[in-house]
């Protein structure tokens, strides 16, 4: 399914993946806070997981969240790993003290 694309929900505060119809295959929850975003959780569809839709939508949020000038704080493991895997991001992690 390489049609499927992603898009910012702020009214369910979460970046989804979509189908062509509008049906929401996965997403990435963001809990917008004063000094930095919470990233708590990612779900792909069984159907799609091990074929790269979840590194498209960490990829998508982040770089959206970059050009907002938000510093984005992962709680979810998956995000947590991305972007250990992914040092270009490094400088929009918050880090409480």
């Amino acid at each position: 399914m390489s049609d499927l694309s992603v898009f910012d929900n702020p009214e369910q505060n979460r970046y989804e993946l979509r189908d062509p119809d509008g049906g929401v295959l996965g997403y990435l929850e963001y809990l917008p806070r004063e000094e930095f975003t919470v990233l708590p959780h990612t779900e792909v569809d069984r159907s799609l997981r091990g074929q790269g839709w979840g590194d498209r939508l960490a990829r998508f949020a982040l770089d959206h969240l970059r050009a907002e000038g938000a510093r984005v704080y992962p709680t979810c493991p998956f995000v947590e790993r991305w972007m250990e895997k992914h040092p270009e991001y490094e400088e929009i992690r918050y880090r409480p003290s």
